[in-house]
């Protein structure tokens, strides 16, 4: 067998700033779990590598009925899954939105038109495969009814809201991905928020009441 690939996503945030501080430190825990999965055959073999995890949101980042989003066209949400490690998140309008969010934000922006590629997984908004690439596994982010492989195609289950992380777990053998596990965690009530990332919320949300005060204005 060999490295292991985790994926740990999430799906219909909408706009809910205050629960991602919270999730963020939830997430590492979840990061740490699935590592130490990863054990020795034997005492004579090393140990291998945790293996590769990708951060993936699959959509519905923000909602047009939440202020902040409506303020930010839908970027305040994303400026924070950035700030959190995501690798990619499925948007509507790509361009659009790294237009103008700009350089300093490394999180890929996926939708019907643009892939991405991670190494050898080609992340894709739909189960089309564009033919200019050549990948090991395709990850799909529109949300499906549950989580399975078909072939080379991995389609992750939607969840309910920001209370929820998806959890899928490969694994190459003999050269074919396999789907070892996969799962969906609450957020426990109990989890602490992350205070870095409670100060990147605060920072984004006054961001957003300025930009309101200044649209207010014009009006």
């Amino acid at each position: 067998m060999e490295t292991p690939l985790t994926i740990l996503y999430t799906h219909k945030l909408r706009g809910d700033l205050d629960a991602l501080p919270r999730l963020y430190n939830f997430q590492r825990q979840l990061k740490a779990l699935y590592a130490e999965e990863v054990v020795q055959v034997c005492m004579d073999d090393p140990a291998p590598a945790p293996g590769r995890v990708l951060l993936l949101d699959l959509g519905e980042s923000c909602a047009p009925d939440v202020w902040h989003c409506t303020v930010t066209s839908g970027r305040s949400t994303l400026v924070l899954l950035d700030g959190m490690g995501y690798h990619v998140a499925h948007v509507s309008d790509a361009a659009a939105l790294r237009a103008k969010m700009g350089d300093g934000v490394s999180m890929a922006l996926v939708d019907e038109a643009r892939p991405r590629m991670i190494e050898d997984v080609l992340i894709t908004a739909n189960a089309h495969t564009p033919d200019a690439y050549s990948y090991t596994l395709q990850i799909i982010l529109s949300p499906a009814e549950t989580t399975h492989l078909d072939g080379s195609r991995l389609y992750l289950a939607g969840l309910n809201g920001s209370q929820q992380v998806g959890v899928a777990r490969l694994a190459q053998i003999l050269g074919r991905w396999a789907l070892t596990t996969h799962e969906i965690h609450e957020l426990p009530r109990r989890t602490l928020p992350d205070p870095t990332i409670a100060g990147s919320v605060d920072f984004v949300l006054s961001e957003a009441r300025y930009a309101q005060k200044r649209q207010s204005a014009k009006e």
